[in-house]
């Protein structure tokens, strides 16, 4: 075998990474080898000799890095902000000078090329890619202006969402609509103050705070008008379609009470088995599978999550694109062994 795959994450990422490793611990490859590695390795210079000629290499999100360098213990400022960012581009793009140092001579493929992989974390720019390439997304307002924010919600009855420019997982947004404004921030003293642990961001109210809203709107946000959704039942929803070289593996349909701002499961979320997808049309569910493959195809990853929502009159809308999506139980479907078995049949020359 003359091409070797080696994964490269994080021995705090359980949800992925680890469940990642433990498939491999099952698996007996006849076409490829297989290892894995941490970025703790590669900062101390000790990744893995490969003698194969070529090189594929599948990055996981670095836990420790984000905690250590960038949402760390301690951080004063607003999450989410374009500091997030750019500190994320530069650590991709030393990964990327390491590996290729490391495997000078070596034939490399990336699952997720490091200069490209942080593109998700930037809403704005993603929107603006995807709309340029007629992907549908949720409408845009650029004002900074409270007052203007003010007469969408109250006199043209808008519904919108302050979301961070840079952030992931349900974290920072802001729902507003006449008579109920709701965030995930906490406001106190007249400064945004931003919840530490991953999933202590609840929702609070913060109804007609306008001292809230002049805050926000100096941050790096986004803001954009929900999408009028397909109504069921007493829950609001959307659908994660995993995406991997241009084939819709999976798609995780995640619902939440009908009272909740998201449907992420880091927001109380629950996910729900495939079988829900039998309430909708067929032809929806493959608009929604053509969306997600334009979608990755368009921002030139290879393995995503999309997140898209279904309209009242079942148009699709792209709401995130996450390159590090987080992996679904195995009991629900086995996403590791899938990537696996479509990476070993893929033609690597």
């Amino acid at each position: 075998m003359n091409t070797t795959v080696l994964v490269l994450g994080d021995d705090s990422d359980w949800e992925s990474y680890e469940r990642f490793c433990k498939q491999l611990q099952k698996h007996h490859s006849k076409k490829l080898n297989w290892v894995t590695a941490t970025y703790d390795l590669l900062e101390k210079n000790e990744l893995p000799t490969i003698k194969s000629d070529t090189i594929i290499i599948y990055l996981f999100f670095p836990f420790t890095y984000w905690d250590k360098h960038i949402e760390k213990e301690g951080y004063k400022g607003v999450y989410g902000n374009v500091e997030f960012y750019n500190k994320l581009r530069v650590f991709w793009s030393e990964i990327h000078r390491t590996l290729k140092k490391f495997y000078r001579g070596k034939k490399i493929h990336f699952v997720n090329h490091p200069l490209k992989i942080a593109i998700d974390r930037d809403k704005e720019l993603t929107k603006t890619i995807l709309s340029e390439n007629g992907v549908k997304v949720p409408i845009s307002y650029y004002t900074r202006e409270y007052g203007d924010i003010l007469k969408l919600i109250d006199q043209e009855n808008k519904k919108l969402f302050l979301k961070v420019r840079y952030g992931s997982m349900g974290k920072g947004i802001t729902y507003m609509e006449e008579g109920n404004w709701k965030t995930n921030f906490r406001f106190e003293d007249g400064k945004i103050l931003s919840p530490r642990p991953d999933y202590g961001w609840t929702f609070v109210d913060i109804t007609d705070n306008v001292e809230f809203l002049k805050e926000i709107l100096t941050k790096d946000i986004v803001i954009e008008e929900a999408v009028d959704s397909y109504k069921l039942d007493d829950i609001i929803f959307d659908l994660r379609l995993y995406v991997f070289y241009g084939e819709v593996l999976y798609i995780f349909p995640r619902t939440n009470k009908k009272s909740a701002i998201t449907s992420n499961i880091s927001q109380g979320g629950q996910g729900r088995s495939s079988h829900f997808l039998k309430r909708f049309p067929k032809k929806v569910i493959d608009r929604a599978v053509k969306s997600g493959v334009r979608l990755a195809k368009v921002m030139d990853v290879n393995f995503a999550g999309v997140d898209v929502m279904i309209s009242k009159d079942f148009k699709i809308y792209v709401i995130e694109l996450n390159t590090f999506p987080g992996f679904i139980k195995v009991r629900r479907f086995n996403l590791s062994k899938r990537i696996i078995q479509r990476l070993e049949n893929r033609k690597w020359n």
